[in-house]
């Protein structure tokens, strides 16, 4: 079946009645034939409709009232549910997405779009930001999916402020750097006395310090199993409860969640809660890595050059022969790999850090060497033009280091080994 076909720019309305059957509506009952003949059977109920027809997973129709639907053939659809006391019905709207993002991105047609930090010029990549803006406004768990370095991180933050709760706190945690024993602690707090060496008082967790605002879980993933059950009571009671504590406490929070992993595949071993993953599933984006969408490469290396020259104090520029090279990397850490090599290349001036480049690029600053020295002796040459130059240039070893990404100490060691000058 073709959804884009049978609802293209339009909504159908589904009418249920307390006991979730499906009803004819007054004036409306042929929408129900008209867009979704396969699907929606008058006198069925919910649980018998085969979405799976036409969607890649069912509604959960949990807590939340909107959820993001991706049919089988890519389209997506924005299913609305929400009870009608006065009636004493379930009304439910699905609405073509893909429609309504073509009808607001059509007037505003641009070669290159910001969105603070983040830059996107992709079919790929403007697609999922106009999804972003669509479920900013509910407060519908997100969860993002995609290779380390494609920028989950930046995506939270814009989901955060394109919402109603922008004012109000953003609070990022990384799941995988918080040992296990203290991760329960840090999220949810403690009471005094809660454990030895607890503070005086008790301490409010991170999910007590967004309240009214967003919590961003990254690296989901390697959240532990028991942590991983009270994370669940928060998404489906909106209640927390702290560690030694026997009460619990309502928030108001929207949730946030991402990996580099395949969760669903951890979710068949056994290794995370298949409850908490489809909790955290409700509107599902995945990235596409910086290899499927090249086409933003040369935005981005402009946008990193600018922003290493403002943060330096510089007026480097790269030359087109380079912008090429880079266009030919695949580009494994992504986002994060190409700004860290556009800042080495515009801080060190030199051409030397283009990954997957074959011989050097004919620069005043390369080091060239006759015939063959011991690969020590060439490690030397290289560290010492490097040093000399970077402290050349910044003047203060604390500055040297930063550029070099290594400590201040190392960086004077190795001044005073080799008799650099300023």
């Amino acid at each position: 079946m073709n959804i884009s076909s049978d609802i293209e720019g339009k909504a159908a309305i589904v009418i249920f009645d307390q006991y979730t059957q499906i009803k004819e509506a007054k004036g409306q009952g042929n929408l129900i034939r008209t867009y979704f003949p396969e699907l929606f059977k008058i006198d069925a109920h919910l649980k018998e409709i085969d979405w799976e027809r036409v969607f890649v997973k069912p509604p959960s129709f949990g807590g939340d009232k909107v959820e993001l639907l991706q049919t089988i053939d890519g389209h997506h659809f924005l299913v609305f549910l929400d009870y009608l006391k006065r009636l004493d019905l379930w009304i439910m709207l699905i609405i073509d997405m893909d429609q309504v993002n073509m009808l607001k991105f059509e007037p505003f047609q641009r070669s290159k779009i910001e969105d603070g930090d983040f830059l996107y010029e992709s079919t790929k990549m403007k697609r999922i930001i106009d999804i972003i803006y669509q479920v900013a406004g509910v407060n519908s768990t997100i969860l993002l999916l995609g290779e380390s370095g494609v920028g989950k991180t930046r995506l939270a933050h814009m989901i955060h402020h394109a919402s109603n709760r922008a004012e109000k706190p953003f609070i990022s945690i990384n799941c995988g750097t918080i040992p296990e024993t203290l991760i329960e602690s840090e999220l949810f707090g403690y009471e005094e006395g809660a454990f030895t060496g607890s503070r005086r008082g008790g301490r409010k967790g991170l999910f007590e310090e967004a309240d009214t605002g967003t919590i961003f879980l990254d690296e989901i993933a390697e959240l532990p199993l028991h942590v991983q059950v009270k994370l669940l009571d928060v998404l489906q009671e909106n209640k927390i409860r702290k560690v030694g504590s026997t009460k619990s406490k309502q928030v108001d929070i929207r949730v946030i969640a991402a990996t580099n992993k395949d969760i669903k595949a951890m979710v068949d071993q056994k290794l995370f809660r298949e409850d908490l993953y489809y909790r955290l599933n409700v509107v599902p984006l995945t990235i596409p890595p910086l290899r499927e969408r090249m086409e933003e490469v040369p935005y981005l290396v402009d946008h990193f050059v600018t922003k290493s020259n403002q943060k330096y104090g510089l007026n480097m520029r790269l030359d087109k022969e380079v912008e090429e090279k880079l266009m030919k990397y695949h580009w494994p850490g992504n986002i994060r790999e190409l700004e860290n090599v556009v800042e080495r290349i515009v801080v060190t001036n030199s051409y030397d850090y283009i990954p997957g480049k074959s011989g050097g690029h004919p620069s005043n600053s390369v080091i060239e060497t006759k015939g063959i020295i011991p690969l020590k002796e060439a490690k030397q040459l290289v560290e010492k033009d490097l040093i000399s130059r970077a402290y050349k240039k910044y003047r203060t070893t604390y500055k040297a280091a930063e550029v070099l990404g290594v400590d201040q100490s190392t960086v004077a060691k190795k001044i005073k080994q080799y008799n650099i000058q300023k």
